[in-house]
């Protein structure tokens, strides 16, 4: 490779500041929330601080009471003419008694809060008195500092007994002095007052003074005893700071420490505080707070830095607090409240270079390494430095005009700490190394001078090289000690030129992972020598979520993951699965920069707006902001890494930060939470009374849209925390959700229970029980049950006299149908008897001129013919009367009627009779098959040579009668009537008609049957 660089001298000793102390190290890993006028104080200046039963946090300024739930700030303040608002005076303390009433003592008096009424009350007692301190020993005895008074309150009967005007000599010691602050041990009140140190047993209601030269006329402002017996207190005076033996007869004076440890004045101490777990909290006037290390009687400092976005707003407090769950609040002298958790802030805070923080740059995270002893070394666009966190010392190494340059270029964007713990550094310009051997920074002249984006090493611990340069990729081979360009790689050198290279990652299948800028991510196989690249495209949804990539890391499982600037992608290249989020499904936002993996196969993303977890299970992603102590939540286009003991670094806008993963851990703690009120519209707001163990709620009907207002009392993360609530009775399935609002619209009148319930963490609901208000809406007159009942009953009503009006109507109607039809019955029957009695005389007459032939010719024959016809007028007289027959005997009928007439006719006139058994039990009409045979008769020409033939047969259920067709001109008796007067009649037997076909061949008539 062509030296692109000679320089005149190889070695150069860096021209480097070195600094160390107190005053310049790292802060502690301490994360202040603050409240100040933007969260909603009435004003700055905190007077004191408590934390009611319910826990609620109770905040006095100067200028109002105001109640903090974690997200949102209440006002209370005083109203002129209205007693039952807060005292017009500053307040001086506040407590919650063993009954858990709520006091608040002002300058002028005491006030109860009245949680059901949401008023303040006056005590009498009290009144126009300077309240300094209050303590209760039961449920019913308040004790109370006032100015020159010390009292024993009773709450429940309102009688107040003042101890310094007690004749009783146990109460002696009490008499002249105030009582600023009292700290309760079993049955022991110490009282820190205006001149000395006193302890008040309650039980034998005897007050002592702590008899020790040191504290004689001592003003003692705050006082507090600890586990070993040993108590503290801090004093405005000789003494400021010091600690009582615990048989009350030694004091040590601990203000020389002050000077020893932070090299600053004695400062003026307020209060002091002993935490759950016994550490020693000191507040200031004007010096911070701080925590005293007895042990070695040294002292840490937290100061106020603008640059420390988790540091605290002041330097200056009025008051500090420690409430049930461990968090310490403190009240400022004009920046409002700060508050804080000892144990759970696991993010720390590094600066490059702490000295020089006005400076956006230099303040700046870019690269980062930890070398094998533990040093910190960063980078960014104002030289190198590296921080010792064993002794808070920095080393800086810059190049500053008038002196030989210590690198090649003061913009450093990667660090890399190689096996033999060189640190390789990537300028814009170069890449230098430091010799961890002889200590001093290297000028590597076999690589280009271009501009390095990041630096990384393989698992063979080759030292990779990403440049923006053309060739953008190289090399440093540990094994044969040579530098090689992309060029000279059989499988890579066909992307040489293709884009600039921003990241390399060998996983742990020795696959190479490197990111081209702008192009995507190419994986090269090693084993086989197979390439594939993985890019974001137009055209389909699946695959890489953006080309821009910036980190890349293995996981636990196999998985590629890579963060770019549309969100963070997951490769199973495998299988050719991918896993992909954005701001669409989770991600604060979508540029995504530094990551990293931790033990727990957790996912750790420094993304612009939030550090965020992607959970093992690959469900569930956590934001941490500035609230959580970050230094920043903008994060820019570098990697994070894994320090040596599993701590993930970061950089950010603001530095870097620095963590444990491990010692995170899911909060599972129970919240306080409660319903406030409730809006109808969005408008009207109603106020549900915390203290009603039982709420409940009544609607008017037009209040059908309502919404709950929901609060939990998360207080070191709110923005970690869900609610689930369903309205049982209007629905069945719960809704899970960060807004702490439940909005119900047009909700029908009813009885309904709303459940509630507040978590810090989601999977983890069914540890909490859930609360309930009771929900009547009234309904709308016409929505409740007896209008309904009655209307019903009308509806029924109504239907029932329509009913009757209808089956009336409709019988009516049915008898003069039925009037008619029998009329029309009557009418056909009348016919069709007239129809017989006509076809009667004129067979008759047939007949007898028939047998008069037969008599002379053939006796024997006119004797049957005889028998023949005095059937057919039986059969006839028989069935006159009769509606039907059935058809067996209509066809014996027609047999015996077809004999007489074939006497007449003989040969010319031929009947052929074909109805299967099966039909013989149907009905006809009497004499049918006699008039339709007549009819044939009287229409048709009979001749031997051409005879007249009548078929007789069934056909789909009807009665055919069919003869052929040779019609005389001339019908002498017929009137038309015959086959009408047929059809009629059986228009009113049958639902099926009398159909008549006639052909130039037949004549063809159906007959139903019945």
């Amino acid at each position: 490779m062509r030296r692109l660089l000679m320089h005149t001298n190889k070695w150069l000793l860096p021209a480097l500041l070195l600094f160390s102390g107190m005053a310049f190290s790292q802060p502690a890993a301490i994360n202040f929330h603050k409240l100040g006028f933007a969260e909603g104080l009435h004003d700055g200046i905190i007077k004191c601080i408590a934390q009611d039963r319910f826990g609620y946090t109770w905040i006095g300024t100067v200028g109002a009471i105001n109640r903090f739930d974690g997200k949102k700030i209440t006002q209370f303040t005083y109203i002129p003419g209205d007693t039952s608002t807060p005292y017009s005076s500053q307040p001086r303390c506040m407590h919650a008694d063993m009954a858990g009433r709520f006091w608040i003592g002002f300058q002028t008096g005491i006030t109860e809060y009245n949680f059901t009424t949401n008023k303040f009350i006056r005590v009498p007692s009290f009144k126009n008195m300077i309240i300094s301190s209050m303590e209760s020993i039961n449920d019913s005895i308040l004790l109370v500092g006032t100015r020159g008074s010390y009292f024993r309150y009773n709450t429940k009967s309102g009688k107040a007994f003042n101890y310094a005007t007690s004749q009783k000599q146990i109460h002696a010691a009490i008499k002249q002095k105030t009582v600023n602050s009292i700290f309760k041990k079993n049955n022991l009140l110490y009282l820190a007052t205006t001149r000395g140190l006193l302890i008040h047993d309650v039980v034998k209601d005897e007050i002592k003074e702590v008899e020790l030269p040191e504290l004689k006329n001592l003003h003692i402002l705050s006082v507090c005893n600890d586990r070993e017996g040993i108590t503290w207190i801090c004093a405005s005076g000789a003494v400021r700071l010091a600690k009582i033996s615990p048989d009350l007869k030694k004091l040590t004076k601990l203000d020389n420490y002050f000077t020893s440890g932070l090299n600053v004045k004695i400062p003026a101490v307020v209060s002091l505080l002993l935490d759950k777990k016994e550490r020693l909290w000191l507040i200031t006037a004007d010096d911070g707070l701080m925590q005293f290390h007895p042990s070695t009687n040294t002292f840490t400092r937290y100061l106020h830095n603008v640059h420390y976005a988790s540091g605290p707003s002041s330097n200056s407090y009025k008051c500090i607090y420690g409430d049930k769950s461990g968090i310490i609040w403190l009240g400022c002298h004009g920046e409002g409240v700060n508050y804080f958790e000892p144990d759970q802030n696991p993010f720390s805070t590094i600066f490059p270079f702490p000295l020089e923080l006005s400076d956006r740059l230099k303040k700046m995270g870019r690269g980062i390494a930890v070398d094998k002893t533990g040093n910190i070394w960063m980078g960014n666009h104002d030289g190198l430095s590296r921080y010792n966190p064993v002794n808070n010392q920095y080393t800086v190494w810059r190049n500053e005009e008038g002196r030989n340059n210590v690198l090649y270029n003061n913009i450093i964007r990667t660090l890399l700490c190689d096996n033999d713990n060189n640190i390789w550094i990537g300028t814009g310009s170069g890449v230098n190394r430091y010799n961890a051997a002889t200590g001093k920074i290297e000028f590597i002249d076999k690589l280009p001078l271009s501009f390095y984006n990041s630096i990384n090493a393989d698992r063979s611990g080759n030292i990779w090289f990403c440049t923006n340069d053309a060739v953008a990729l190289y090399w440093y081979s540990v094994a044969d000690k040579t530098y090689h360009s992309i060029s000279q790689h059989p499988q890579l050198k066909k992307y040489a030129g293709f884009t600039s290279t921003s990241y390399l990652m060998e996983d742990s299948k020795q696959r190479l992972w490197i990111s081209f800028s702008h192009k995507g991510m190419l994986m090269l196989d090693k084993k086989t020598g197979a390439t594939k690249l993985y890019a974001a495209s137009d055209s389909t949804t699946i695959g890489l979520i953006g080309n821009q990539v910036i980190d890349i890391k293995e996981d636990k499982n196999g998985w590629i993951w890579a963060t770019t600037f549309n969100g963070i992608t997951g490769i199973d290249a495998d299988n050719d699965r991918f896993l992909s989020f954005n701001n669409k499904n989770g991600l604060p936002g979508n540029m995504a920069g530094p990551l990293a993996i931790d033990s727990s196969n957790r996912i750790w993303i420094g993304v612009n707006g939030g550090l965020t977890m992607l959970s093992a299970d690959r469900k569930k992603l956590s934001v941490f902001t500035e609230n959580e102590g970050l230094p920043s939540v903008g994060f820019n286009e570098h990697a994070g890494i894994t320090a040596p003991g599993g701590d993930i670094i970061m950089p950010t806008n603001n530095g870097y930060f620095r963590f444990n993963p491990d010692a995170y851990k899911e909060r599972k703690e129970v919240l306080n939470f409660y319903v406030s009120g409730y809006t109808v519209f969005n408008k009207d707001f109603y106020r549900i009374n915390v203290a009603d163990e039982h709420p409940s709620m009544l609607l008017k009907p037009s209040q059908s849209s309502f919404t709950f207002h929901l609060d939990a009392l998360n207080y070191s993360n709110p923005t970690q925390t869900w609610f689930a609530y369903k309205l049982e009775g209007f629905e069945k399935e719960w809704h899970y959700t960060q807004d702490p609002k439940a909005v119900y619209t047009n909700v029908p009148g009813g009885n309904y229970q709303f459940l509630y319930k507040a978590t810090v963490n989601n999977n983890n609901w069914d540890a909490v029980v859930a609360k309930q208000i009771s929900v009547h809406l009234r309904s709308w007159f016409y929505n409740t049950i007896w209008f309904k009942i009655m209307i019903g009953l009308l509806i029924a009503a109504l239907l029932f006299v329509l009913y009757r009006y209808r089956t009336r109507q409709q019988k009516q109607v049915y008898q003069l149908k039925e009037k008619a039809q029998a009329l029309e019955k009557e009418k056909a029957q009348i016919n069709y008897e007239t129809l017989k009695q006509q076809l009667n005389p004129h067979f008759l007459f047939n007949s007898l001129t028939s047998l008069n032939s037969l008599i002379d010719a053939d006796p024997k024959a006119a004797s049957e013919f005889l028998g023949s016809l005095s059937k057919t007028y039986r059969y006839i007289l028989k069935n006159r009367d009769t509606e039907t027959v059935s058809l067996a005997d209509e066809i014996r009928f027609a047999e015996n009627y077809v004999k007489l007439q074939q006497t007449r006719f003989e040969k010319g006139f031929d009947v052929h009779i074909n109805i299967p058994e099966e039909y013989h039990h149907r009905k006809i009409v009497p004499v049918t098959l006699q008039n339709l045979i007549e009819n044939a008769i009287k229409h048709n020409i009979i001749d031997e040579e051409s005879p007249l033939v009548v078929n007789i047969f069934v056909e789909e259920d009807m009665l055919v009668v069919k003869n052929n067709l040779q019609k005389k001109k001339f019908v002498e008796t017929s009137n038309r009537q015959g086959l009408a007067n047929m059809q009629s009649l059986y228009r009113y037997l049958s639902n099926r008609s009398v159909d008549i076909t006639e052909t130039n061949n037949s004549f063809t008539i159906h007959i139903p049957l019945l």
